[in-house]
């Protein structure tokens, strides 16, 4: 039996991430998980093409730079979102101080 291409993998995940509908809280943390886990995937795959010096001279300077115009943009919209959620998390782990002794 042929192993699938990554380009198939990829079909297929993105078509089960598709088709989640969580239906609770649990449900919501595991469509999380999943979603985090196909993207580690393929950044673990893009870090293996740009360590890789032929595989990086078949592109040309035009792709490369769209390459990093796209991955920059979804770097900083993640990161915005990262930002946003920790800082809830933070205010949320504030207490207002109590002073017993005066």
């Amino acid at each position: 039996m042929a192993s699938q291409s990554w380009t198939e993998i990829i079909r297929e995940r993105k078509k089960s991430l598709e088709s989640l509908a969580p239906k609770d809280r649990l449900g919501y943390v595991e469509g999380c998980i999943q979603s985090l886990l196909a993207i580690n995937q393929s950044i673990n795959g893009w870090m293996q093409w740009l360590s890789n010096p032929i595989k990086m001279s078949k592109f040309d300077e035009e792709e490369l730079k769209t390459f990093f115009e796209k991955l920059r943009q979804f770097a900083v919209d993640f990161l915005d979102f990262d930002q946003k959620v920790t800082e809830k998390d933070e205010r949320g782990r504030e207490r207002p101080r109590i002073e017993h002794f005066k």
